[in-house]
């Protein structure tokens, strides 16, 4: 995997997962959701290259992970990850 994402049920909880895990070291991004991920439509994700398993932890004690993860392949194909 060379990417990661982690939906976000709106722009605002993307934001603040993206700035909690900066604070934490982690390098994250907020990004618009790629088509076809999103369930509702319009929806945001914070992407991050390394960490996935240290990230989702964070987020989950935080009360900011509620989306699913997925990884991206060299590839570009996006598939779910289970952690």
């Amino acid at each position: 995997m060379t990417q990661y994402l982690i939906m976000c049920r709106s722009l605002s909880y993307a934001q603040k997962a993206a700035r909690l895990l900066e604070r934490a070291g982690i390098t994250a991004t907020v990004v618009k959701a790629p088509q076809g991920l999103s369930t509702g439509g319009c929806g945001y994700a914070v992407t991050l290259r390394k960490g996935l398993d240290e990230a989702a932890a964070l987020l989950k004690r935080n009360g900011l992970l509620s989306g699913k993860l997925f990884g991206r392949d060299g590839g570009g194909a996006y598939r779910e990850v289970r952690l």
